[in-house]
């Protein structure tokens, strides 16, 4: 599209992620960790990365945002702020799986099965399973969260494992034949693979059916046996 300008956001691990892609493709990435928390941030840092690129709201023809697993406050935080600018402007909504961004960004990895953890809290941590073959991937297991120890049980080789839960899985991994375990990088969501054309999207449309992909049930589910959307 000529006139493409996609913006995407990322809340769902350690950072806040603004990212930038035109017609040629990715623009501009800021990634921001500050003691604000990025509900009071990102109205300013959206209005700071487009001012910087020459856009303001306006210009913006897509907007993708994570939808989890990973921090359930974060996730909630940048999907409402992502529908609060669909409802106002009309601007297409997409929703990304944090594990399917994490895991496209090793979509050269041929023949390899990938496992991105996600530090979950709680002495867990979340995932999900993918296979590439032939620059495709191929997600062969649904989103949720078990105890380091269970993770052995769903890999298969050989195995990538990395992202920001894989130091509590290492111990129980680094004893199997073709997993490798990869700490510190691939640990977040990279914003030129958010606004990557070809990672598709899990929703898009109305913002009504976005919903949070959460892994499990919060404690407040639990707590008061109530079931939040």
């Amino acid at each position: 599209m000529a006139n493409r300008l996609s913006l995407a956001i990322d809340n769902s691990i350690d950072l806040l992620t603004l990212a930038l892609a035109g017609p040629d493709g990715f623009i501009d990435e800021l990634r921001i960790k500050e003691a604000r928390s990025p509900s009071q941030i990102l109205p300013e840092k959206v209005t700071a990365i487009l001012a910087a690129n020459g856009h303001t709201i306006e210009d913006v023809t897509d907007l993708i945002v994570t939808l989890g697993p990973g921090s359930f406050t974060g996730i909630r935080v940048a999907l409402a702020f992502c529908k609060g600018i669909h409802a106002a402007t009309g601007i297409p909504l997409k929703g990304i799986p944090t594990l399917d961004a994490l895991a496209f960004a090793l979509a050269d990895r041929d023949g390899f099965y990938l496992c991105p953890l996600v530090d979950a809290k709680k002495s867990e941590v979340f995932l999900s399973l993918y296979h590439v073959e032939k620059g495709t991937i191929s997600r062969l297991t649904g989103y949720g969260a078990m105890k380091p120890v269970e993770v052995a049980g769903i890999v298969r080789t050989p195995c990538i494992c990395f992202g920001t839960g894989s130091r509590l899985c290492e111990k129980h991994l680094s004893g199997l034949e073709g997993v490798s375990t990869v700490h510190d990088e691939f640990d977040h969501v990279q914003g030129r693979i958010l606004v990557d054309e070809k990672l598709t999207p899990t929703d898009t449309g109305s913002s009504h059916t976005f919903k949070p992909i959460y892994g499990r049930r919060s404690e407040a589910e639990i707590k008061f046996n109530v079931t939040i959307d």
